[in-house]
């Protein structure tokens, strides 16, 4: 007979041994898996409901909110705000300006100043040109006078460039609105408080403006001489 190798034995319990090993390692396996598994911590999308209405509110496209919170965001809201002010009140959509002409001044002598569209810049500023000239003349520490012709007469030699100035700070002080920056206001005064306000015709705003005051003005040879002949 043919020798036959003779296999290895196999100690006692062995064969049991190698399945558990084997099962125990699938298990950890299943395990190791089952750590990864993020299915359940997935957040889960919100569903938007289109309300009905938004079209014919200004909502337009993309004006959603979110399920059962009932609540809009800013930029919705704000959008359909911009929208029913263009469909209903265009004019309040829209900033108004005010374009003033450059003041047309010209020599009146050697030591006078003509400011000869101050008329028409009061007019378009709705002010009263009386109010206007106590604003320069306080502000340029000089005099003046309002002719005939509605044209301001100031002593002393001035550039358009600074009277200018002196109209951007009146129309600061005294013609624009602090709340929504519109021009469109009037200046009254108070019969009982003897102040003035400035009312916003656009916003319903109204505040209260500071007095005009003259600054200070260099006594001359010829305001002495008017005081001695006030005194006689």
């Amino acid at each position: 007979m043919a020798d036959v190798d003779a296999l290895p034995e196999v100690p006692p319990g062995a064969e049991d041994n190698a399945a558990p090993k084997a099962d125990s390692a699938a298990v950890e396996a299943e395990v190791d898996l089952s750590m990864f598994d993020l299915s359940k911590k997935k957040k889960k999308k919100k569903k938007k409901v289109k309300t009905e209405g938004d079209d014919e509110a200004g909502g337009g496209d993309g004006e959603d909110r979110e399920e059962g919170e009932g609540r809009y965001n800013y930029e919705t809201l704000l959008e359909r705000i911009q929208n029913l002010l263009h469909v209903n009140n265009p004019e309040l959509a829209e900033r108004s300006r005010i374009t003033l002409k450059p003041p047309q001044l010209m020599r009146m002598g050697t030591r006078k100043t003509l400011w000869a569209n101050f008329q028409d810049i009061c007019q378009l500023m709705k002010r009263q040109p009386e109010h206007v000239f106590s604003f320069v003349v306080a502000e340029l520490g000089t005099e003046g006078s309002i002719d005939g012709n509605q044209r301001l007469v100031l002593r002393g030699k001035y550039v358009p460039k600074y009277i200018e100035s002196l109209l951007r700070k009146y129309i600061v002080e005294y013609v624009t609105c602090q709340m929504c920056r519109s021009p469109n206001t009037t200046l009254t005064r108070d019969p009982v408080s003897r102040l003035f306000f400035v009312h916003c015709q656009d916003c319903g705003s109204s505040r209260s403006v500071a007095p005009i005051r003259s600054g200070f003005h260099a006594q001359t040879r010829a305001d002495r001489r008017a005081l001695r002949n006030a005194v006689k």
